[in-house]
C-alpha cells in the first residue's frame, strides 16, 4: 500500500482561507505542499468566479487568521461563506492562528480592532456586512484549532496540522480501494482514485508507506466506515503483509456490515491469485519460511539460555507465542485471497486499456452506491 488519498465527495476535500500578501509566499505555500503530499484535494486561490459553489463543494475548510487578515474584504466575504456551510451541512473549520495572538481575534483587538475601524468608516461599506464579518471571526475564532506560536519549529507545526487535517477527513470515506503501493501508486491505483472523486464517489486510497502508529487503527475504522472495497491484485500484493491484514479485515466487514467487495486483477492471472500460486504462491512460501525461521530462533535461543525458568521462560514463551501467530495469520492470508479473488470482478487483460477498465469500475461503483446512502454532495 501507499500513504494517503481522502476524497471529500465533492471537488475538493479541502479549501484554504487565507490573506496573500501576508502567507501566501511563505506558510500557505508549505501547508499547501504538505496537503498534496498526503493526497489531499487542496484549493488555495480566491479568484475562482465559482468561489461559493468551491466552498459548498469543499468537506472542509482551513482559516488562516493572520496580522492583516481582517483588512481584507475578499476574506472576511469568503469566511461567511464558509461559516454559512457549516450551519447548512456538515461542513468542517479549522481555524490556524499564523503569528497572531488568538485573544486578538476574539477580543476584536490589535490588528483586528484597527482593521474594523477602517472598515466602519469606509463610506462604501454596507453596515449589515461589517457586522456579519465581525460575527463571522468571532465564531470561527472559537473553533478548535492551531496557534503557530506554540511551536517553535514551523515544519512541525505544519506537520501536525496536516495530520489532523487527515485524521478529521478519514470520517467522510466511502469507498476503499486497497493496493500494493509499489506496483499501483503513481499509476493505476492514482488515476482510479482520482476518476472516483470526480464523479462524487467518496473514496480512501491508503498508501500505508507514510503510515505510523495509530494511523493503522484508523484506517480499519475507515474500512469498517466504507461502503464498497476495491481490492487491487498485482504481481506483488501478497508480498505485503499490510495489505493481506487490511484484506482480511475487508472481508470481515463484508461478513458484518454487508460490505461490497469487488477484485481488481491487475497485471496478474486470476487463477494465479484464486489457488494461490505464480508470485502469489512464491509470497506465502515466502512469508512461511520467515515465520519457519523465527520458531527455530526461539529453540535455538531455549537451548542458550538452557533451563530458561522465571521471566526468561516468559519471554520465549511470549516469543513462540508471537511467532505461532504469525503461522496462524498466514492461513488467514491464503483464505482471505482465495475468497476475494472468486468475487465478480475486473480483469485488467479484458480491455484495451487502463482508461476504459477504469470507467467500468467507476461506473460499476456508483452503480453499487445507489443502494446506499447518499454520498452526493
Amino acid at each position: 500500500m501507499a500513504a494517503s488519498s481522502v476524497s471529500s465527495g465533492g471537488r475538493y476535500d479541502v479549501f484554504i482561507n487565507f490573506r496573500r500578501e501576508d502567507t501566501r509566499k511563505i506558510f500557505i505555500g508549505h501547508l499547501y505542499k504538505a496537503l498534496v503530499q498526503k493526497s489531499i484535494y487542496t484549493f488555495i486561490d480566491g479568484d475562482d468566479l465559482e468561489l461559493p459553489t468551491t466552498i459548498q463543494e469543499s468537506r472542509l475548510s482551513i482559516v488562516v487568521f493572520s496580522k492583516n487578515y481582517a483588512s481584507s474584504t475578499r476574506c472576511l466575504k469568503q469566511l461567511v461563506h464558509i461559516l454559512d456551510r457549516v450551519d447548512t451541512k456538515k461542513h468542517i473549520v479549522v481555524p490556524i492562528f499564523y503569528q497572531i495572538d488568538p485573544s486578538d481575534l476574539r477580543k476584536l483587538a490589535g490588528s483586528f480592532a484597527k482593521a474594523f475601524a477602517q472598515h466602519d468608516h469606509d463610506p462604501n461599506a454596507n453596515i449589515d456586512e461589517v457586522q456579519s464579518w465581525r460575527s463571522a471571526l468571532t465564531k470561527a475564532a472559537n473553533f478548535s484549532g492551531w496557534a503557530s506560536r506554540d511551536y517553535r519549529d514551523e515544519a512541525k507545526f505544519i506537520e501536525g496540522v496536516v495530520q489532523d487535517i487527515f485524521n478529521q477527513l478519514l470520517q467522510f470515506s466511502k469507498v476503499y480501494v486497497s493496493f500494493r503501493g509499489g506496483d499501483t501508486r503513481k499509476g493505476f491505483a492514482a488515476h482510479l482514485s482520482k476518476a472516483l472523486h470526480q464523479n462524487v464517489l467518496s473514496t480512501f486510497r491508503d498508501v500505508s508507506a507514510d503510515i505510523k502508529g495509530d494511523e493503522f487503527s484508523s484506517l480499519f475504522k475507515v474500512i469498517q466506515q466504507s461502503k464498497i472495497s476495491i481490492v487491487i491484485f498485482s504481481e506483488s500484493y501478497a508480498h505485503s503483509r499490510w495489505c493481506l491484514d487490511e484484506l482480511v479485515a475487508i472481508l470481515e466487514c463484508a461478513d458484518t456490515n454487508n460490505q461490497i467487495v469487488f477484485p481488481v486483477f491487475y497485471g496478474v492471472d486470476p487463477s494465479h491469485v484464486r489457488r494461490a500460486t505464480g508470485p502469489f504462491g512464491e509470497a506465502f512460501a515466502r512469508h512461511e519460511e520467515v515465520f519457519r525461521y523465527n520458531m527455530e530462533g526461539v529453540t535455538l535461543w531455549r537451548s542458550a539460555l538452557t533451563r530458561a525458568t522465571g521471566p526468561f521462560g516468559e519471554a520465549l514463551a511470549g516469543h513462540e507465542e508471537v511467532f505461532r501467530d504469525n503461522m496462524e495469520r498466514v492461513t488467514l492470508w491464503r483464505s482471505a485471497v482465495t475468497r476475494a479473488a472468486n468475487y465478480a470482478g475486473f480483469v485488467r487483460n479484458n480491455f484495451k486499456d487502463d482508461a476504459e477498465l477504469i470507467e467500468a469500475i467507476v461506473q460499476h461503483t456508483w452503480r453499487a452506491c445507489r443502494g446506499f446512502e447518499r454520498i452526493l454532495n
